[in-house]
C-alpha cells in the first residue's frame, strides 16, 4: 500500500518539473487520484476528503485547460 503512496507522491513531484499549465493541471489530478485510492484503502479520510475537494477543483481546470488552444510565443 506505501507504494500506491509514494506512485501518488511521484505525480506531485513531476507536476513541479512541468512548464505546461495542462501537464501540470494533468499530473496534479492523477495524484489526486492515487491518493484518493491511498486513504479509501487505509481508511484515511482527512486525506481522502481533501483529495476529493482538490480532485474536483483540478480537474476541472485540466478539462478547462485542455480546451484552450494553445499559444506558442517566440521570444523576440
Amino acid at each position: 500500500m506505501d507504494s500506491l503512496g509514494f506512485l501518488a507522491y511521484g505525480f506531485v513531484l513531476l507536476s513541479a518539473s512541468t512548464n505546461d499549465i495542462r501537464w501540470l493541471r494533468a499530473a496534479l489530478f492523477g495524484s489526486n487520484l492515487l491518493f484518493i485510492a491511498y486513504g479509501f484503502a487505509l481508511e484515511l479520510m482527512p486525506i481522502l476528503l481533501f483529495n476529493l475537494l482538490l480532485g474536483g477543483i483540478n480537474g476541472y481546470q485540466a478539462f478547462r485547460a485542455w480546451r484552450r488552444p494553445v499559444m506558442i510565443v517566440h521570444p523576440s
